[in-house]
């Protein structure tokens, strides 16, 4: 498991329900100040993942291949069924 996938697991083991609603703010690039819930940036993070998925596949297509299926549910179990 890489750091990155260590440290997510141990912020979600941690997680509560109270947890969610706490407010974080936070500026992009310098810009203006921010301020969104736990639960908000979550939720952000699932959908701006599976943006980039989108893009991926598209820029595959522009260069003609066909990406085959980008769907995490077919990731993991393919992962999952090759031996360590």
């Amino acid at each position: 498991m890489d750091r990155v996938e260590q440290c997510l697991r141990e912020f979600l083991s941690r997680l509560e329900d109270a947890d969610l609603a706490r407010d974080v703010e936070f500026s992009l690039g310098g810009g203006p100040t921010h301020t969104l819930s736990v639960a908000d940036l979550m939720q952000h993070a699932m959908i701006h993942a599976v943006h980039h998925r989108g893009q991926v596949s598209l820029l595959l297509r522009e260069l003609g291949f066909t990406p085959g299926n980008f769907d995490m549910l077919m990731y993991d179990e393919e992962r999952r069924s090759v031996p360590a």
